[in-house]
């Protein structure tokens, strides 16, 4: 099984961090009533925390990281593509540099915290890429499945293939 490159906005690790986790917690409140009885109340997850840990290797690894450095920069909520996971709205929130940089390779640290929005409902039939998008991100978009994207444009070989601009993909 190949792994799907971690990916968020135009950016792509050339090889997946070494270390993923997922943090997600409910947010729940106990209260209290005048007979002295507790009542747990679910109000929902909170957003969830995504974070990680890896190496950027190779003579242009301090390159990689400033690239990775001005996607942080930007800030602005983009599409966090990560194996084994449906990908996420997410906000890029800490980038850390672990150790000293040395000559071909360099440690780091990152998190990210999910952006929950609500379902996005469409009734549109088509959609026009933008630069940089893949099948993940426009599966995102319109909540639909990634399978059913597959199989509606076969010229589409991988979910994760960067696409051109302009590019007609069939919704449904």
């Amino acid at each position: 099984m190949t792994l799907v490159p971690m990916r968020f906005k135009n950016y792509e690790w050339r090889y997946n961090p070494e270390e993923i986790s997922f943090e997600c917690e409910k947010n729940i409140q106990e209260l209290n009533s005048p007979k002295n009885t507790a009542y747990i109340q679910n109000l929902g997850r909170k957003n969830r925390l995504i974070k990680g840990k890896g190496q950027l290797c190779g003579e242009d690894c301090h390159e990689q990281f400033a690239n990775l450095w001005k996607v942080f920069e930007k800030g602005r909520v983009g599409v966090l593509a990560l194996p084994f996971i449906k990908p996420v709205y997410a906000v890029f929130e800490k980038l850390t540099v672990i150790g000293e940089p040395v000559p071909d390779m360099l440690t780091y640290s990152f998190v990210f915290r999910e952006v929950m929005e609500k379902e996005k409902k469409t009734a549109v039939n088509t959609y026009i890429t933008k630069a940089g998008e893949c099948l993940w991100d426009i599966s995102y978009a319109f909540n639909a499945r990634i399978e059913t994207l597959l199989k509606l444009n076969p010229w589409v070989k991988r979910a994760d293939e960067l696409m051109q601009k302009g590019k007609v993909i069939k919704l449904c």
